[in-house]
Formats: C-alpha cells, sequence, structure tokens
C-alpha cells in the first residue's frame, strides 16, 4: 500500500492546474461553438473566479493564459458570446479597456441595456417570484443570480428591454 505522501504526491502530478481548471468546467464534447460554463467561484458578477499560480484570477482570463497565451499588461480578455460564465477559449479575445466597453456599448450590455447573461426567461422568473412577495437575497441564492442584479430588474434599472 502506498504511504500517504505517495498518494499526495501522485495526486498533484495527476491534477495539474489544466486539470484543477477544467474540473470546474461544464462543457459537451469541448465544442469550440459552444460555451464551456465556469462552475467554481464567482465574485457575484457572473465572472468565474480562481487562483492560478498564487495569483486570485477570472476564470475567463485564466482560461486564455492556460489555452492561448500571454496577456499583455493593461489588455482585457473579452468575450465573443457575451457570456460572463463562459471559459472557452474560442470565444476569448484580447483586447484593450476602451474597445471591450465600445463592444459592450455596441451590444447593449451597458447600465440599463439588455444584458446577455441572463436569458429573457430567467429575467420574466425573476420579476414573476418578485411579483409573488419573494426577497430578492431569496430569489438571488435561489437562482444564482446576483443579488444586486435582482434589486435592478426589481427597480427598473436593468434588463428594461425584455418584456413583463
Amino acid at each position: 500500500m502506498p504511504s500517504a505522501w505517495h498518494c499526495v504526491s501522485m495526486r498533484k502530478h495527476i491534477k495539474n492546474k489544466y486539470a484543477r481548471f477544467l474540473a470546474k468546467v461544464s462543457v459537451r464534447d469541448f465544442a469550440s461553438d459552444e460555451c464551456w460554463q465556469w462552475t467554481g467561484a464567482t465574485k457575484g458578477n457572473g465572472y468565474g473566479h480562481l487562483t492560478l499560480e498564487r495569483k486570485s484570477v477570472p476564470a475567463h482570463r485564466a482560461a486564455y493564459m492556460l489555452f492561448v497565451g500571454e496577456i499583455h499588461e493593461g489588455s482585457d480578455v473579452c468575450h465573443t458570446c457575451d457570456n460572463r460564465s463562459c471559459v472557452n477559449p474560442d470565444h476569448l479575445f484580447i483586447g484593450t479597456r476602451k474597445q471591450n466597453m465600445e463592444d459592450m456599448s455596441a451590444k447593449g450590455r451597458g447600465a440599463g441595456g439588455v444584458r446577455k447573461h441572463l436569458t429573457e426567461a430567467i429575467v420574466q422568473e425573476i420579476r414573476l417570484r418578485l411579483a409573488s412577495g419573494h426577497s430578492p437575497r431569496k430569489i438571488a441564492n435561489s437562482m444564482r443570480v446576483n443579488y444586486s442584479t435582482v434589486v435592478a430588474i426589481k427597480a427598473g434599472r436593468s434588463y428594461v428591454g425584455i418584456s413583463k
């Protein structure tokens, strides 16, 4: 029987940074045209987060670094799919902060616009639960949606383009 040290050493060897990362990704056949959903920790804003090489890193940036290459200082990692939880390297590209903000604005994802990370069905379900008297906190927790997003939907400041 192997010693405890041998098992720990073996696990670290097998579970490299790529395997640790991919263990927190929900995918179907790793299709390049589909979003790879991050299932690990988030910062509450829809973006995944993890520790990579002893640094706290957004999951989509980690995906880019692991599978594509270096990210130069001051660069953003942008999504072609506009899905904050997506870590598919084929959906990521490098841009400046200005380019990222222009892309966001052009797609109506700025404040008050229709954000792409919640579907129309989810927004309507949130509104239904709010109308039924559920608290924004309870809705956020049960639907795994950012609390401030639920509050903004309730106040009419977010997802205004989705009919009630």
